[in-house]
């Protein structure tokens, strides 16, 4: 699309030049540029995901700001919008009615050089009490990192005004506290008070020192926050920093999660804030695989959905880098441990189906005949033994080389180097996602759910089924697999839709 016609399709933003009237800021231009200059590239290569959300163009990270307002789920997130590479931090911007269908808008929040800002960080967002939603997000650039506010300058929430007063947070507000890496802002509600929660560390390169940091709004325009103290710390000592903090209610407990720079965990238990003291009931992995740096909204249902930065590790010269795993709803399960599900919004992509009978599964790999497995959604059940392995060979050759296997053993679940546990029943229930450069696994009704990025060709679409026996010795004469295929139907799914048609100058 050239620049003329992007100018000339106004759309719903017919008002943006105007909204930022003499403001325009020529990075935000060179911004808004570079990533329409690489959009065809990215749009032309066979691999890039069909259905998971992703930007216009480039490298993309952490969900930000993520927030459903007046009909529309909002997703602000990192963007680089020069290359495919981590660096040049932005905030882009998109909107959905449905979680699936997606509207582009124009880059929200980006480094004011006028400000001494280098980069925009990672934040939250909330509705005010005048009804109007607030960004706040980590600014970049001076001595120590500070936390600024940004303002809608419309209903729609296109355009974006940088708050007069930022900061509205600094480190200073931690007194003698030194606190490293300081970053992150989550915002949520409690009887009528705003909080926010901070990640960081206070001891720079010393293991056991990641902390959360609290502090409730002062002000009911979010313009100043007071310092509540540290409201968690883990008690080990490899969690050297902690990163993304979301801390939630959730059918009547309260949930931590935290990105410590490996698998993102979460802890279900209680939060007092008058003493600034989150408790832990349970402790488990949010996710294994290529996922991390969560944000958390909650839409008219009452739903409360999970965000996710899906890395793809996408090679050089394809023009993107980057998806947001597929949205998943949370609860908690009776055990107390949390469940992830896919919203059902996304049956709406669903296209032909096949359905394979059950059948009894020996020590043999079964290709699904007739299913092109690079664009599809799969549900099976099986039962068996623990001295069984079974499970699913993703995006395989012709040659019979798979681009994932994704492995049920001994109460566990393997994909590449990603293990995680899923309890020790012998029924296990499997819905996988196959996007292109992404697959996704949900076992037994969301009590596991695992992201992780896939490289194959584009020829290499075949799915198969497999089980084998455990074997302890070097016997060639090992029993049949006692794995029954219970039940399996695969759907070929249809493209989203990400319309850029918002997204100009």
């Amino acid at each position: 699309m050239t620049r003329r016609r992007l100018l000339q399709t106004a759309g719903t933003t017919a008002a943006i030049g105007a909204m930022r009237g003499a403001e325009i800021d020529p990075a935000w231009v060179q911004a808004m540029e570079s990533v329409q200059a690489a959009v065809a590239t990215a749009s032309e290569d066979p691999e890039r995901p069909i259905f998971h959300f992703h930007p216009p163009a480039n490298w993309n990270n952490d969900p930000n700001g993520t927030l459903f307002y007046k009909g529309w789920h909002h997703l602000f997130y990192q963007l680089n919008p020069f290359g495919t590479n981590i660096g040049n931090q932005h905030w882009g911007h998109a909107r959905s009615r449905d979680l699936v269908n997606w509207e582009h808008l124009p880059i929200a929040v980006w480094p004011s050089s006028a400000l001494g800002e280098r980069a925009i960080f990672s934040g939250g967002a909330i509705v005010a009490n005048d009804g109007r939603p607030r960004l706040i997000y980590t600014s970049i650039g001076h001595a120590e990192p500070e936390q600024c506010m940004a303002l809608p300058q419309d209903a729609d929430l296109i355009a974006w005004k940088k708050f007069a007063g930022n900061p509205v947070l600094t480190t200073a507000a931690h007194g003698p506290l030194k606190v490293n890496q300081w970053r992150d802002p989550f915002l949520f509600r409690d009887s009528g008070q705003v909080y926010m929660v901070c990640g960081g560390n206070a001891r720079m390169g010393r293991g056991g020192s990641g902390q959360v940091q609290l502090y409730r709004a002062a002000k009911e325009d979010l313009s100043e926050w007071r310092y509540l103290g540290c409201v968690f710390q883990p008690l080990e000592r490899e969690t050297y920093n902690i990163e993304c903090p979301n801390l939630l209610p959730l059918e009547g407990k309260w949930v931590l999660i935290i990105s410590p720079h490996r698998p993102c965990e979460y802890f279900v238990g209680t939060l007092d804030l008058e003493k600034a003291r989150f408790t832990p009931e349970t402790h488990g992995i949010l996710d294994a695989g290529d996922a991390y740096a969560s944000n958390i909204s909650r839409d008219g249902q009452g739903r409360t959905i999970l965000w996710l930065w899906g890395r793809t590790n996408t090679p050089p010269g394809h023009g993107w880098n980057g998806v947001m795993v597929l949205p998943r709803i949370l609860s908690l399960g009776p055990d107390g441990f949390l469940r992830q599900q896919v919203p059902a919004e996304f049956q709406s992509l669903r296209a032909s189906s096949q359905t394979f009978s059950a059948r009894l599964l020996g020590n043999q790999v079964i290709v699904l005949e007739g299913v092109h497995g690079d664009a599809i959604e799969l549900q099976a059940e099986f039962t068996a033994p623990n001295s069984s392995a079974f499970g699913f060979e993703v995006r395989r050759s012709a040659s019979g080389m798979a681009a994932a296997v994704v492995t049920f053993q001994r109460g566990m679940l393997s994909v590449g180097n990603a293990r995680t546990y899923i309890g020790d029943s012998n029924r296990v229930e499997v819905h996988l996602f196959v996007d292109k450069r992404c697959l996704e696994v949900y076992v037994n009704d969301g009590a596991v759910a695992l992201y992780t990025a896939l490289n194959a060709a584009p020829e290499d679409r075949g799915i198969a089924v497999f089980a084998r026996e455990l074997q302890f010795s070097r016997s060639s004469d090992a029993p049949a697999a006692n794995v029954t295929l219970e039940a399996l139907q695969v759907w070929e799914m249809h493209p989203a839709t990400f319309s850029l048609e918002h997204f100009h100058l």
